[in-house]
């Protein structure tokens, strides 16, 4: 007998598996042995739905006199969907054999036949139900989502880590008003700028003009990086409230990009705190290369933790974690984190991804549920490394907020508004946003404005 494969009915499918069919008398006998007890099969169609509890039958709809279908396969009426299924019919006295038990459903007057397969002990002392367990559900959510942290601060670092590698010059009013506008989002903290040495970083040039620009907007913090005591008192002329500094955990990566060993470069911050200390400005602390190098490859942990402690120790108010290639994942971060917690509390840490391999949102989730609770991102996606070639842009800040927002944590970033500072940016790059999130919401407003 050749048995040829077919699919459930529209209603089922989504729920049920694809099936063989096999003739009805087949069927019939195949039943009987197992269901002795139901007796007018042809008129109780039986829908096998997959629940957090196991495999659950609910009644055919079209055979309940009132039921209207919803999309999640409840039935909508006056009654309340326990009381629509009433009696229940216990499973307990099935046997179970050695094979799995088929079981009939009815698919209206055609006749043809359709089963699924289960193993009775997942369904022992279950009830016939549509119904969802929406206590089991929350119970799941909580174990999952439990230690999340309630509110996120985002360092946006587009204006800086993001232009720094663009090849055209970007014109310091384009910067102001990306700037402007990030700051109109909501987003807590903008970095503006570096005050590095034009030689190395010619995008950066214009670190005067820009911050002449923005130094009088208040309520929001507007860092900007120095890479020695020469470039902390330049920004600190130019009214600069906070700086950040930047180690490596990689001792090749640390030689091509500052041209010094970890040690010569921690050397050298110390004298850049200690002068931040007697002027009352704040110093946030980058470690590199967090979890891999280009030149080295895997960075052990244990580096990473040795450079945190020693940005800790001379006076960083906050240290973030940065994967610079972007070759982290939820299996390569999570140890990393866990070394460096041991030595930095998990208050003062960040996290910074790029997306070089798309694992930027998963390694965040992580973070966030191992306590992180500050992310550095950039809008549009903007960046890159001029240190490290092949490494992509950092993750963009429009889909960390729209996956933050889907998790009901707080950012107090408007997401229109920071769409509105990424397609401003993009627009004058003349390039697609690296964002996801962005690309898809344009798309949607573009289709509901055809309407």
């Amino acid at each position: 007998m050749m048995i040829c494969p077919i699919v459930l009915s529209k209603r089922a499918s989504r729920l049920s598996l694809a099936v063989p069919q096999l003739p009805f008398t087949s069927m019939m006998s195949i039943v009987e042995e197992h269901i002795g007890q139901i007796q007018n099969l042809t008129r109780v169609g039986m829908i096998h739905c997959l629940t957090s509890s196991g495999y659950t039958p609910r009644e055919d709809m079209s055979n309940m006199a009132g039921g209207v279908t919803e999309g999640n396969g409840c039935c909508k009426s006056s009654n309340s969907c326990k009381e629509e299924h009433e009696p229940r019919i216990k499973l307990q006295d099935l046997s179970q054999p050695p094979h799995p038990i088929l079981r009939l459903a009815s698919l209206g007057q055609s006749r043809s036949l359709s089963y699924s397969v289960f193993h009775p002990w997942r369904i022992h002392n279950s009830y016939y139900s549509s119904c969802i367990n929406e206590i089991e559900i929350r119970d799941l959510a909580s174990k999952v989502l439990g230690g999340l942290p309630k509110f996120v601060k985002i360092v946006e670092v587009g204006p800086r880590d993001g232009l720094q590698n663009e090849k055209n010059i970007v014109p310091t009013f384009v910067k102001v008003e990306l700037i402007r506008r990030l700051i109109a989002s909501g987003l807590p903290v903008v970095e503006a700028t570096s005050f590095v040495s034009p030689k190395w970083v010619p995008q950066l040039a214009d670190a005067k003009d820009v911050m002449e620009a923005i130094r009088d907007i208040e309520g929001v913090r507007l860092p900007v990086l120095t890479p020695n005591l020469k470039g902390f008192e330049a920004a600190v002329a130019n009214g600069a409230k906070e700086i950040a500094v930047f180690a490596s955990a990689s001792e090749s990566f640390s030689k091509s990009n500052i041209n010094c060993s970890i040690d010569e470069s921690l050397a050298r911050y110390r004298e850049v705190t200690s002068a931040a200390e007697k002027c009352s400005i704040l110093v946030r602390g980058y470690v590199s290369c967090v979890v891999g190098c280009p030149v080295e490859g895997v960075v052990p942990p244990l580096k990473v933790a040795y450079v945190a402690r020693k940005l800790l120790e001379m006076g960083c108010s906050e240290i973030s974690l940065g994967d610079t290639i972007g070759v982290g994942t939820p299996g390569t971060v999570i140890p990393m984190l866990e070394a460096v917690t041991t030595v930095v509390p998990v208050e003062k840490l960040a996290v910074h991804f790029h997306d070089t391999y798309g694992q930027s949102l998963s390694n965040i989730l992580v973070s966030l549920q191992m306590g992180i609770s500050t992310v550095d991102s950039s809008v549009a996606g903007l960046g890159g490394c001029p240190y490290a070639k092949g490494a992509s842009g950092n993750v963009a800040t429009e889909d960390v907020v729209y996956m933050l927002n889907g998790l009901g944590i707080k950012t107090n970033v408007d997401l229109g508004k920071l769409l509105g500072a990424g397609d401003f940016i993009c627009k004058h790059l003349g390039r697609q946003s690296g964002s996801k999130a962005a690309i898809a919401l344009s798309r949607a407003t573009a289709n509901a404005s055809k309407l």
